[in-house]
């Protein structure tokens, strides 16, 4: 999910698990003096993220919080994460709709707070931010529903209040997935709705006590930060070993090289595991004049032109055009299968996983889409960026199928005589907007 965050109070430890599917929103969950660190954190980081946004958000936005949608929101998207057959209620164009109105209205109220020089003129600070607060508590403002802690299914026509809750509760299940799968750990889903709870009747009622004082979760935080350190740094070691197996992997399957350093040929031993088909490697498609579609389930891009890859190989597939789409090894089966569901690939386009990111080691430099036509005898052409190049792409294919091979005119920049050799495909920097640019 690509969704431009609203202010999520997030764990200071930016933070993947695999979880269990949505259990019922009946608590089952119990902070005792035997409950495990790994409880108490889940707890900790429900109790976090309530605090902060059902303390902050309903005077940022107008809206009082759907705490029962909230809990149904972050139930379904903790639940897809690890199972896709559990549903999100709401579409990913709905959510990013509701997310662009309560952006919209956040901006409004916070201006409409910030009074004139000429208001504040001989007023010290004290009376600016009681003269900002009356005029934060004047606006119109919508109560937050009573909390019924039940099961929340919505019909044809859910309340605004209630998108914009279920939106908040889609946002905490991303992320308390993410931070699981950085410990790499399964946090238990039910003792961070507890959390949850506990920080919703903290809001309403400030004599409220939580199951476990500030310093209690201040220490349990601590540990898991340090924690986190040690895994970082296994993390490390474990990544550059695996680099130098990789690179020795691959070494036999490089062949000749063009004047770029890449192979000069798709190898098609290149192992490759297969999502729509079945797969031990890319032998399948040898011989084929063929287009390849190199992805990330991550990557905004990705998904923004995967509709696109898919329109071309189902014009040229009846003239004899084969399509295979490949996952980068950075991904995992459940989000590859949603990027294929989102994208509405079918059985024009095979779909396999780089899962040993071979063919990423060989034929990417790290950036995503990017797509390759193929020649019958394995030579290729790479277009980088997909979206200028379409249009070439699309001649290329349609002279491919009819004879001609492509070709890849390669152009190599000669250094200054006082200077190191330059990149020769020099890519842009990464930038963060929407959507991102992913890194395989």
């Amino acid at each position: 999910m690509k969704l431009k965050k609203i202010a999520l109070g997030a764990a200071a430890i930016a933070l993947i698990a695999c979880g269990e599917a949505q259990k019922p929103v009946t608590q089952i969950a119990a902070v005792t003096p035997n409950s495990t660190d790994d409880q108490k954190f889940a707890y900790m980081l429900g109790a976090q993220f309530g605090i902060q946004n059902f303390s902050n958000l309903p005077w940022q936005t107008g809206e009082g919080i759907d705490e029962d949608a909230v809990v149904q929101g972050f139930h379904d998207a903790f639940g897809n994460l690890n199972d896709t057959t559990v549903k999100i209620q709401l579409t990913q164009d709905t959510l990013a709709a509701v997310s662009r109105r309560i952006q919209s209205v956040m901006r409004e109220r916070y201006f409409s707070t910030q009074p004139d020089t000429n208001v504040t003129k001989g007023m010290d600070d004290k009376q600016i931010r009681a003269y900002i607060d009356s005029v934060r508590k004047a606006q119109p403002f919508t109560a937050a529903p009573v909390v019924k802690n039940e099961k929340v299914t919505f019909g044809e026509n859910p309340t605004e209040q209630q998108k914009f809750s279920y939106l908040v509760g889609v946002q905490f299940g991303n992320q308390f997935y993410s931070i699981g799968r950085q410990f790499q750990t399964t946090f238990d889903a039910d003792y961070f709705v507890l959390g949850v709870r506990d920080a919703g009747k903290k809001v309403r009622d400030t004599t409220f006590t939580m199951v476990l004082p500030d310093d209690t979760l201040k220490a349990v935080g601590d540990r898991f930060n340090e924690k986190l350190k040690t895994i970082r740094e296994e993390m490390m070691k474990k990544q550059q070993a695996e680099e130098e197996k990789l690179k020795a992997e691959v070494a036999g399957l490089r062949g000749d090289t063009l004047a770029n350093g890449m192979p000069a040929k798709m190898n098609f031993k290149v192992k490759a595991s297969g999502i729509t088909v079945k797969a031990e490697d890319l032998s399948a498609f040898a011989g084929k004049k063929l287009l390849m579609f190199y992805f990330s389930a991550t990557c905004g891009h990705c998904a923004h032109a995967a509709p696109q890859i898919l329109e071309i190989a189902k014009e040229f597939a009846p003239k004899g055009l084969t399509t295979v789409a490949i996952a980068s090894g950075g991904n995992n089966k459940p989000g590859i299968r949603r990027f294929i569901d989102d994208a509405k690939f079918d059985e024009t386009i095979s779909v396999v996983w780089d899962e040993g990111r071979q063919f990423g080691e060989l034929y990417s430099d790290g950036y995503v889409p990017k797509v390759y036509l193929v020649n019958p005898d394995g030579s290729y052409k790479e277009y980088v960026a997909f979206e200028r190049e379409k249009e070439d792409l699309k001649k290329e294919i349609a002279e491919l199928l009819n004879g001609k091979n492509v070709e890849w005119k390669i152009e190599v920049k000669k250094p200054a005589a006082d200077s190191a050799k330059a990149p020769e495909a020099k890519q842009q920097p990464k930038k963060e907007v929407l959507p991102p640019k992913a890194k395989k």
